[in-house]
């Protein structure tokens, strides 16, 4: 221990770069103690919005998948609508434009992507519970909504594993509901 006193006091300079690597390295705490809260919610930002897809995606799936083993009525379709709308209300809640990410495959296109898809569902199924006008849907009618739905689904199942996209060719024949 002596030595050591001894030493430093002969390397006077020393003191200087003690204060030097003690100034950096408060502000490098500093720094830290600032942004981790920034970067901690948008790392939370980032994953509500993913799980936020993800809800997306699995109230579509849900409806396809048990919409096969019922013939649809107003009620349960406009059940499935206000579901798709819940949905569709959450996302617009979402502060989407706090996510790092704007580009073109972003979490943020894909959000906006979603709700637009989720809002086109539920005026679907909204439309179809009013053409019903209080009953019971046919096999056919059922099997037109489950491959509307299915449409939807897939577009969204692609979006979200990132698969690449195409746009419709206009114009473009729409299938028209059986009566």
């Amino acid at each position: 221990m002596q030595n050591s006193i001894i030493w430093l006091e002969n390397h006077d300079k020393l003191a200087g770069w003690a204060q030097f690597l003690g100034a950096m390295l408060a502000l490098v705490a500093t720094y830290f103690t600032v942004f981790v809260p920034i970067w901690h919610r948008k790392r939370q930002l980032n994953n509500a919005a993913k799980r936020l897809l993800l809800h997306g995606f699995e109230v579509v799936e849900s409806y396809h998948r048990t919409s096969a083993f019922f013939l649809p009525f107003p009620i349960s379709l406009k059940g499935a609508a206000r579901s798709v709308g819940a949905v569709v209300d959450e996302i617009n809640r979402f502060p989407v434009f706090e996510l790092d990410d704007q580009g073109e495959r972003s979490t943020a296109r894909h959000l906006f992507a979603l709700v637009a898809m989720l809002d086109l569902i539920r005026m679907a199924l909204e439309n179809f519970a009013n053409d019903l006008d209080g009953k019971q849907a046919s096999e056919d009618d059922r099997d037109f909504i489950r491959d509307f739905i299915g449409q939807q689904l897939e577009f969204i199942r692609k979006m979200l594993a990132g698969e690449e996209l195409k746009r419709p060719e206009w114009p473009v024949e729409i299938p028209i509901k059986p009566s």
